[in-house]
């Protein structure tokens, strides 16, 4: 599909800049433009009907751009076009603006209500401002129509190189979209693992929710070398249970990635649809750190070869020294009249080597004086923290004063230590006069004295 926007802003570059369309019947590089969701970090957006979400179309691993041109396409009984807009990527250094043009549904002319047009150039483009890396090209937004599974097809995508003679075609694959509500997924189970010490080991599965007609399944996992070691991979349900299949796992333990090819074989009269378990994975910590269990590459595929789309979740491990202590702690005083104030000082330590946040409390007997939070305590740091208690509406008697860190530390070592006893505190009286009872005892040590003086008034007659 080579239309006249094509044309016109084809035309526009080779004025400008000297650009040629690209042959993208070159050999494949690793350069790619592709379709992201920002929300679910994969290439399925997904949306409840009449919301509205909006997708990222980025460009990986480019060299020197300054241009780049490509169409959308779109389901328009589940997707309404809503905008789009430029990305930042092209105009990243901001030294030379960038000519941006889109065409769209209800733009003037534009024939096409299922697809939007987009393209820009940088104006003035020298090699210290063209665009290198990996950035957003452009944002789409979509309201969602109806319930079901759409492809996002990017087409006719150009991407054009700087030279100072002429800029030159940029060799890239591109990779589509997908939108599906409800959104199925792909997981690691459970989201996180805390604890586990070098020497033993714990598992993790990788699961399907919600998916539709898979056929066969390919995914990547990949995790910090030299932290973890994957010890086996097993087959999991989801497909075994329809039938015969083929199952083969590849582990690369140097570079810390396993590469998973799971699919039926024979020939059934459709795939798989539910949910159910791909694969479970067995590690062994070699030592203390933390790294990401990612999900990447991750295919679906139906029995004729198109996607069935899935959203990715990941999951993460770690074992690092968490700990974090009441180590000190003091009473302004043991006994106090009711009304007045104690002074409470507690102090905590992180014992760990991350960063922490918590909340510390005081409590006398089951209630509470006070709760105080500490922010990011750094590694092998104290703070002090000071309470004030208020005995005014408190009962007289003797209370046991305890600081407890109330959330619970991930993975924490030691949690003994997270409960301190202060001490206690003896709230008597008060000590204040009523007034009453003492008029009330003035009247009576007055009438005394008046029978008192009227007796030896009479003894003296």
């Amino acid at each position: 599909m080579r239309t006249k926007a094509f044309f016109a802003l084809s035309l526009m570059v080779l004025i400008a800049f000297g650009l040629t369309p690209i042959n993208l019947g070159e050999a494949a590089a690793t350069t790619m433009v592709y379709v992201f969701d920002p929300i679910t970090q994969g290439d399925t957006s997904s949306a409840a009907v009449d919301e509205t979400f909006t997708l990222e179309v980025k460009v990986a691993d480019v060299q020197y751009l300054v241009g780049f041109e490509f169409y959308l396409v779109w389901n328009t009984s589940l997707l309404e076009f809503v905008q789009v807009t430029e990305g930042p990527f092209l105009n990243s250094t901001g030294a030379y603006p960038s000519m941006f043009t889109a065409k769209y549904p209800g733009f003037p002319g534009w024939l096409y209500p299922d697809r939007v047009y987009a393209a820009s150039a940088l104006i003035g483009a020298q090699l210290s401002t063209s665009a290198s890396g990996t950035g957003v090209l452009a944002r789409v937004t979509f309201r969602v129509l109806a319930e079901g599974v759409g492809v996002l097809d990017l087409q006719d995508t150009a991407l054009a190189k700087y030279d100072p003679f002429k800029p030159k075609p940029i060799v890239h694959s591109t990779e589509d979209g997908y939108f599906a509500y409800p959104l199925p997924l792909v997981v690691v189970e459970p989201a996180e693992v805390l604890g586990i010490l070098p020497g033993d080991s714990f598992n993790v599965n990788i699961s399907a929710i919600g998916v539709s007609n898979v056929y066969n399944w390919t995914l990547k996992m990949r995790w910090a070398a030299g932290l973890l070691n994957a010890t086996s991979i097993v087959e999991g349900s989801f497909l075994s249970d329809a039938g015969a299949t083929d199952f083969v796992s590849v582990i690369d333990q140097d570079n810390g990635v396993l590469n998973i090819n799971n699919t039926l074989t024979g020939d059934p009269l459709s795939g798989v649809s539910g949910s159910g378990r791909l694969a479970t994975i067995t590690f062994t910590p070699e030592t203390r750190g933390k790294t990401d269990l990612e999900l990447f590459a991750v295919r679906l595929y139906k029995q004729d070869g198109s996607v069935s789309p899935a959203a990715v979740e990941s999951s993460s491990f770690s074992n690092t020294l968490r700990d974090v202590a009441i180590t000190d702690s003091a009473l302004s005083t043991g006994s106090v009249s009711q009304g007045q104030k104690v002074n409470i000082t507690v102090t905590v330590k992180n014992k760990g080597v991350e960063n922490e946040t918590f909340t510390v409390r005081v409590d006398y007997d089951s209630k509470t004086v006070e709760s105080k939070p500490v922010s990011k305590l750094f590694p092998n740091v104290t703070q002090t923290l000071t309470y004030q208690w208020d005995t005014s509406n408190v009962e007289p008697k003797s209370y046991t004063i305890k600081a407890v860190i109330v959330e619970t530390i991930p993975g924490e070592v030691n949690k003994d230590d997270n409960v301190r006893t202060i001490g206690t505190v003896t709230v008597t009286g008060s000590g204040t006069i009523d007034f009453n009872l003492l008029l009330i005892g003035g009247a009576i040590a007055a009438a005394v004295v008046v029978v008192l003086a009227v007796f030896f008034l009479k003894r003296r007659k």
